[in-house]
């Protein structure tokens, strides 16, 4: 989801943004790019109503192997399938991470508002709601309470912060199906455990 080197550490709080890049023509009436401690970031051009969709995320289809193959532009990459990939576009790949998130992913590619957010305010939300792959860490600076120092990948959550995140439908898909696997294979093993101790 980054966009330069330069983006690999979040900036410390929320900010408000100078003008919109005049070059950058990825904005509309909800957002706008501008400067921001990690380069670039996308922000409220006005107030953004809770549950407002913001964006929606959108590329090329690619895969885990195509991703290794970027180097350091392998964080671009939105995941949606075990080894599926979105090869993000701007303006969505100019959203930065936060561990307190003002925005998330609902149905695996629209970015809603999580709360009421006024004109200015940087727009973010938890790269970790769409990362299942044991593969891409990236250090976090973001500054928030509880921040937790290291984006990685949803299921190394701890248990309360992707209980949060699962209840308000804020994780793409083809992990919740993955979590409804692990947990059904969890619940026959401890009744199986219970069955056999009988």
């Amino acid at each position: 989801m980054i966009a330069q080197e330069t983006h690999k550490a979040c900036p410390s709080g929320l900010v408000i943004a100078r003008e919109p890049l005049p070059e950058a023509p990825h904005s509309n009436g909800s957002f706008y790019v501008a400067q921001c401690e990690l380069g670039r970031g996308v922000f409220a051009r006005r107030a953004i109503r809770e549950g407002e969709i913001i964006l929606t995320f959108g590329g090329p289809l690619i895969d885990f192997a195509e991703t290794k193959r970027r180097g350091a532009l392998e964080c671009m990459a939105f995941q949606v399938g075990p080894n599926q990939y979105i090869d993000t576009l701007a303006p969505a790949v100019f959203v930065n991470h936060s561990c307190a998130p003002n925005t998330g992913i609902r149905n695996d590619l629209d970015l809603v508002a999580l709360r009421d957010l006024p004109g200015g305010e940087e727009i973010r939300f938890d790269y970790s709601t769409t990362m299942d792959e044991k593969s891409f860490t990236m250090g976090c600076r973001c500054g928030a309470p509880g921040c937790r120092r290291v984006v990685t990948d949803f299921s190394d959550l701890p248990a309360g912060v992707q209980d949060y995140y699962l209840v308000r439908g804020l994780v793409v898909s083809f992990i919740v199906r993955r979590l409804r696997d692990v947990r059904a294979a969890s619940t026959w093993e401890t009744a199986g455990a219970v069955q056999a101790f009988e």
